[in-house]
């Protein structure tokens, strides 16, 4: 007695093979386990081993020896990875036999299992909730995956805000600058242009990987340094950097507050901090769609202004850049441009 589940995919097998292993491999470390991906690879929780690949064939399949019992060594299971070719595509089946050797006898404790920690969970990853949090964690909260990857290596639409910031904050070769929520790293690249030095964080393993690439020449010169680390706890030491900013992030903060006394902490006496956010009235627009808008959280000018004071500036103030040229100057397409034109930007510009 077992489980067996499946997804529908519009890709060949050898590409939903590649795409998946990707996949799990960063979901399950968010979990708390490890995947080594190849033939001898394994599955790791904490210490215990409770996979390792028996079978390897890419694109078609991959079998696991699993061992979850910890309390009973010898009471095996299969795990088996299909990738089956189907008219559009690839059918992905994940079968997981002999169950009810763990969970208890093969009715009503396995059903009880299979209910409570496979279907219910299922159901509210496709609820209004669920999956409202999934889609706005896959492409901007926590951005993962291929499209956001693609979207933040280029951020086209973000460039006019760079460019905003850059202009407020100038740059020179003597700063050291911290970007807090460094996305795919497209802003560090036109911040070293000015030939400062900088660090970055970001609570996204695809996106510290992302700007690692993209800045890897930075990096290996010794001027930039990435982390994965959290905004309201950064890893770094008082008083050490110039400048600071942060772009597109602040609307998803948990403790904004504690996030910018954090930015400050860290910041040298006279240190400049820009902020970029949209404000309220690009809420349901391209720029802010749902569910990424009711996950959002705006601002007043005045609330950004004091909750900056209240976190330790001595100077704070909020402006309404006009964008529209930065925009032009970005490429942006003319049918976006009415966005940009209308003031919606939020420039917070503080100082310690």
């Amino acid at each position: 007695m077992g489980v067996c589940v499946s997804v529908d995919l519009k890709l060949d097998s050898a590409s939903a093979f590649q795409e998946f292993v990707a996949e799990l491999s960063l979901a399950l470390s968010q979990l708390g386990m490890h995947f080594e991906p190849g033939p001898t690879g394994r599955i790791t929780e904490g210490s215990h081993e409770v996979g390792r690949v028996v079978c390897w064939q890419p694109g078609d399949r991959v079998t696991l020896e699993w061992h979850a019992a910890t309390w009973r060594p010898d009471s095996g299971t299969k795990v088996e990875l299909r990738f089956e070719p189907i008219q559009e595509g690839t059918r992905v089946i994940l079968e997981h036999a002999n169950l009810d050797n763990l969970v208890g006898d093969s009715g009503n404790e396995l059903l009880g299992w299979f209910a409570g920690a496979i279907a219910a969970p299922l159901l509210r990853a496709t609820g209004p909730s669920g999956l409202g949090d999934w889609i706005t964690d896959r492409k901007a909260r926590r951005p993962s995956g291929p499209q956001a990857r693609q979207t933040y290596r280029d951020p086209l639409y973000h460039r006019p805000n760079f460019k905003a910031i850059l202009n407020a904050i100038k740059l020179g070769p003597g700063d050291y600058l911290l970007e807090v929520g460094c996305g795919g790293g497209a802003f560090l690249e036109e911040a070293l242009k000015s030939g400062c030095k900088a660090a970055a964080i970001d609570h996204s393993p695809d996106m510290v990987r992302l700007a690692g690439e993209v800045n890897r020449e930075a990096i290996r010169a010794g001027r930039l340094e990435i982390r994965e680390a959290k905004a309201d706890a950064l890893p770094y030491p008082d008083k050490i950097f110039t400048c600071a900013v942060m772009t597109g992030v602040f609307g998803f903060i948990y403790d904004p507050l504690q996030t910018l006394s954090e930015v400050a902490r860290v910041l040298a006496p006279q240190g400049r901090f820009a902020l970029f956010h949209g404000s309220k009235e690009l809420r349901g627009t391209p720029a802010a769609p749902e569910p990424m808008a009711s996950r959002l959280r705006f601002y007043e000018d005045a609330e950004l202004e004091q909750m900056a004071r209240d976190a330790g500036f001595a100077e704070a103030r909020v402006e309404r850049p006009d964008m529209e040229q930065y925009a032009r100057e970005a490429g942006v397409p003319e049918e976006a441009m009415v966005l940009f034109a209308a003031r919606f930007g939020q420039l917070l510009f503080a100082r310690k």
